[in-house]
C-alpha cells in the first residue's frame, strides 16, 4: 500500500507512457528519423560532441559562485545552451548517449506551458518575455542535466566533486572576511534589535546569496561523504564531510537567518536518514545512536553561542516579528503580494522580476519597493498562477516520493542511495529557505536546484555503464 503510493507521488508509473508519448510526438518523431538517417551516421564524431557537453556541464558548477558572474549572468547561460546544443548535435550524430524520458518531465513541461501561457497573457509583455527567457535557460538545463547523469553516476560524483571545490575556495574566501571584519556593502542589520556584526558575502556581493548558494550545499557534501564511506573511499568521504563542515560554517557566518532555518532543516534531514538507517541495521548500537540525537544538538548550539557573536541575536530576532526592520519589511512585501495574486489567481502577471516590479507598484506601500515577493511559493503564484504552483508543487512532491523510494524502497547501490538521500536534504533546505527569500531565482542557486532534480529523477534509472 504504501509503496504503491510512493510509486504514485513519484509519477514512475507514468515513466513507460510518458516514454511513449514522446517517442509517437512530432518533435520525437523528427528526432528520430533524424537520428536514423545514413548522413549523420559519425559515431565517433558524436560522442566527442556529447563528452564535450558534459565537460561543459562540470565546468557550470566549478565556476558558478566565481565574481564575474555575480552580476553578469549571459555567460552561464551560454555555456547552458551551448552544451545543450552539443549534446543534442552529438546525439543526432549516433553518439552512444541517449535520454529516457521521466513522468516527472511532465511536471517540468508543465511548468514552462503555464509560464508561457502567463506570459502571453500578461500586461507587460515585454517585461514577461525576459524572464521567461531565464525560466527556458533553466529548463535546458534541467534536460541537460538529466541526459548527462543518465550515463553514469560517477559524472555526478565529477560535478559534484567540482561545486564542492568552488564552495570550499568561497568559503575560505568567505572566512577572510570574517577575519578582518569586512565592512558590509548595504545595511544588513536592525540596530534597534541586534548589535552589529561581520556578515560574510564571499564573491556573491550579497550574504543572502551566498547563503542561499551554501545551504543546499552542505547536506549533498554530507551525502556524498557517507556515500565515500559505504563505498570505503574514505578519500572521497573526507573530501565530502571537510566540505560540508566548512560550508555549514560559512553559512552561519553570512547571518542569513532564514539560511539558518533552512541549514537546520537540511542538515537534520540527512542526519535523521543517517540515524534511521543505522537503528535498522544496528541494533547493538541503539543507546549510542540515542544519546547522540540528544548530545549532538547541544553542542552545535552551545558552539554557535560561543564561536559566533551576535548569534544568539540573530536567531531570536526571527521571532520578535515586526520589531525587526527586516521582518517588518518582509511583511509588508507579503501583503503586497497576497494581492497580487488575489487579483491576478489564474495567470498571474508574468514571469520575471521585471514583470513583478511593474506590477507591484500598483500594490506596494510607499517606502516599501521590492524585486520579488520573498517567498517562493508566493512568487510562483504571482507570476504565472494557481496552476504554475500546482505544477511546481507537483515537481516537489515527485522528487521527494523518488528520494524516499531511492533511499529506503529501492534495491540501489550504496553509494547512489546516499546521493540521493543528500539530495533530498539539500532540496528540503532550498525549499526552507525559500519561505522567506527569494534569492531561489539567481542563477547561483537555481543550476543547483535543477542540479539536484537532476540527481533524483537520475537516481534509480539503470546506469549504461558500470560505476
Amino acid at each position: 500500500m504504501i509503496d504503491a503510493l510512493i510509486n504514485t507521488f513519484a509519477l514512475s508509473n507514468l515513466d513507460p507512457w510518458w516514454r511513449t508519448v514522446v517517442s509517437e510526438s512530432l518533435a520525437g518523431k523528427t528526432i528520430s528519423t533524424l537520428h536514423k538517417s545514413a548522413l549523420l551516421n559519425v559515431p565517433a564524431v558524436g560522442s566527442i560532441l556529447q563528452n564535450l557537453a558534459f565537460a561543459a556541464v562540470a565546468l557550470l558548477f566549478g565556476i558558478l559562485a566565481a565574481p564575474w558572474f555575480a552580476d553578469d549572468k549571459n555567460v552561464l547561460a551560454l555555456m547552458t545552451s551551448a552544451a545543450a546544443g552539443l549534446w543534442l548535435l552529438g546525439y543526432l550524430l549516433h553518439g552512444k548517449e541517449e535520454r529516457r524520458a521521466s513522468g516527472v518531465d511532465i511536471t517540468v513541461w508543465l511548468f514552462l506551458a503555464i509560464n508561457v501561457i502567463a506570459t502571453a497573457s500578461s500586461h507587460y509583455l515585454a517585461a514577461s518575455l525576459h524572464g521567461l527567457q531565464k525560466l527556458v535557460v533553466y529548463i535546458i538545463a534541467y534536460f541537460l542535466f538529466t541526459a548527462v547523469f543518465q550515463q553514469s553516476t560517477k559524472r555526478k560524483y565529477v560535478v559534484l566533486g567540482l561545486l564542492f571545490l568552488c564552495a570550499i575556495a568561497v568559503s575560505l574566501h568567505g572566512f577572510y572576511q570574517y577575519h578582518i571584519h569586512v565592512a558590509p556593502l548595504a545595511t544588513w542589520e536592525d540596530p534597534t534589535v541586534e548589535s552589529g556584526g561581520t556578515r560574510i558575502y564571499g564573491t556573491l556581493k550579497n550574504p543572502n546569496l551566498l547563503a542561499g548558494y551554501l545551504i543546499s550545499i552542505a547536506p549533498i557534501a554530507c551525502g556524498f561523504g557517507i556515500a565515500g564511506l559505504v563505498r570505503k573511499n574514505y578519500l572521497v568521504a573526507a573530501f565530502g564531510l571537510v566540505t560540508a563542515a566548512m560550508v555549514s560554517v560559512a553559512t552561519i557566518f553570512t547571518g542569513c537567518r532564514g539560511a539558518y532555518i533552512g541549514l537546520f532543516f537540511g542538515l537534520g534531514t540527512i542526519i535523521f536518514m543517517l540515524f534511521a538507517s543505522l537503528w535498522k541495521t544496528q541494533p547493538s548500537r541503539r543507546i549510542w545512536l540515542a544519546i547522540g540525537c540528544l548530545v549532538l544538538p547541544v553542542l552545535a548550539i552551545l558552539a554557535m553561542h560561543f564561536a559566533v557573536p551576535g548569534f544568539d541575536q540573530r536567531v531570536s530576532s526571527i521571532f520578535v516579528g515586526g520589531e525587526h526592520s527586516s521582518n517588518a519589511y518582509r511583511m509588508y512585501v507579503w501583503r503586497a503580494s497576497i494581492n497580487m495574486f488575489k487579483d491576478n489567481w489564474w495567470l498571474g502577471v508574468g514571469p520575471g522580476n521585471q514583470a513583478f516590479v511593474l506590477a507591484y507598484g500598483l500594490y506596494m506601500k510607499s517606502g516599501f519597493d521590492a524585486l520579488g515577493t520573498y517567498c517562493v511559493p508566493l512568487e510562483v503564484g504571482v507570476e504565472a498562477g494557481v496552476i504554475a504552483i500546482l505544477s511546481f508543487a507537483a515537481l516537489i512532491v515527485a522528487l521527494f516520493a523518488r528520494g524516499h523510494k531511492c533511499f529506503w524502497l529501492a534495491n540501489v547501490e550504496p553509494g547512489e542511495r546516499w546521493l540521493a538521500g543528500g539530495a533530498v536534504a539539500a532540496l528540503m533546505a532550498m525549499m526552507v529557505q525559500g519561505i522567506a527569500d527569494t534569492v531561489f531565482y539567481r542563477p547561483q542557486v537555481q543550476f543547483i536546484f535543477w542540479l539536484l532534480v537532476a540527481i533524483l529523477v537520475t537516481s534509480q534509472q539503470k546506469q549504461k555503464e558500470s560505476d
